[in-house]
């Protein structure tokens, strides 16, 4: 996939831009404060219909205007035009249109144009809380599969319904709920089915991953360490692979736990609680990594996503590096974008300083200063 153009209209400080890209590696230079990851985070937008910093939508309306537009106009590797359209205003929903008609949902456009984003929030992966760890797995597999996109958007409504109809006990069980009791079991019951299906992909994803990601950090490390990656399934057993199996676990963690769920009001097991361990050395990198270490790590995972999603997809994915390279050295800087050329990909890099590059690489780059 390459994006050919951008516009961008009233987002974060951008009034009103247009840009061209290259194929190659873009570099967008300029001081802090100019714009530069507003526009990685309005190709995120356009591909994942969010920004990889997690802002809210009405956040990124310029603050003196009342609604944001962008459009990007790609070609895909069968030099197929794309173009998808999305405007947002803080009165009403997201409007997106593309290729596919008017009108779509989120979920119609995510995987159209395959995304890899590396940011200074990304350490969360290595370093941070599971919640950081699970958001990895399901933005790579939400691009992946459709099929798993849809499970995880159902899996979320049944949640959300489930935690509803715990509050409706208001801490207690009584001989005046058996009703509610009912009604709660039958939700349970697809909740689980669900949680079964997502946990069964999970693992199949880390089995898939595992190869790819270790291979990445050997290239990076030069093979003088070991990594590994493993999936932390909440309440079952990670050997158990069959549905059956897993659904029997589920339900016994949810009679066991019904009491205490019914007390917090909050559903105390399932998918929202799984966790990856990554490790290096055969240590937990969370707690051993050191800060260079977890640097190499999340540039692995970030390899071993492309390679994932490219297999998936059958397209190449684009790769957005936002503002890493002003903590790498020049040889790190060298054999990271050595990689990203060995890639073929449409790569979009910020920097304060162009000549960070000049000096780690004589890998053609296009400059383009955004003031």
């Amino acid at each position: 996939m390459k994006i050919n153009s951008i516009k961008i209209i009233n987002f974060r400080n951008h009034l009103e831009k247009e840009l061209t890209f290259n194929y190659g590696i873009n570099v967008l230079w300029g001081n802090n404060g100019a714009g530069k990851t507003a526009i990685l985070e309005a190709i995120s937008v356009c591909s994942i219909s969010k920004t990889f910093t997690a802002t809210p939508n009405i956040s990124l309306i310029n603050k003196n205007k009342k609604q944001y537009y962008l459009s990007v106009n790609c070609t895909n590797d069968l030099n197929i035009p794309y173009k998808i359209s999305i405007s947002y205003t803080s009165k009403q929903s997201k409007e997106i249109s593309s290729n596919a008609g008017n009108h779509l949902l989120p979920k119609d456009i995510i995987g159209e144009i395959p995304l890899i984003t590396l940011h200074p929030d990304n350490k969360n992966i290595t370093s941070g809380v599971p919640e950081f760890r699970r958001s990895f797995i399901n933005g790579l597999l939400s691009q992946a599969s459709k099929n798993y996109l849809e499970k995880l958007f159902e899996y979320r409504r049944l949640l959300k319904q489930r935690n509803s109809l715990l509050s409706q006990f208001n801490g207690n069980i009584n001989s005046n709920n058996e009703s509610l009791l009912s009604i709660l079991s039958q939700w349970t019951e697809v909740f689980i089915n669900t949680s079964a299906n997502l946990m069964i992909r999970r693992n199949e994803f880390i089995k898939e991953f595992k190869p790819i990601f270790v291979d990445a950090y050997k290239i990076i490390s030069n093979s003088n360490e070991y990594v590994s990656i493993k999936y932390l399934p909440n309440t079952i057993n990670d050997k158990v692979i069959r549905k059956e199996q897993i659904i029997e676990m589920l339900n016994q963690r949810s009679n066991t736990l019904l009491n205490a769920e019914i007390k917090r009001s909050i559903t105390l097991f399932g998918p929202h609680k799984d966790d990856i361990k990554i490790s290096i050395n055969n240590g937990v990198a969370k707690d051993y990594a050191s800060q260079g270490q977890h640097k190499s790590l999340l540039i692995a995972i970030k390899f071993a996503e492309f390679q994932y999603l490219l297999e998936k997809k059958n397209e190449t994915p684009i790769i957005l590096f936002d503002d890493i390279f002003s903590e790498l050295d020049n040889t790190r800087i060298g054999q990271v974008l050595e990689l990203l050329s060995q890639s073929k990909a449409q790569i979009f890099i910020t920097l304060t300083d162009p000549t960070i590059i000049k000096n780690a690489t004589n890998i053609p780059t296009n400059l383009i200063k955004i003031c």
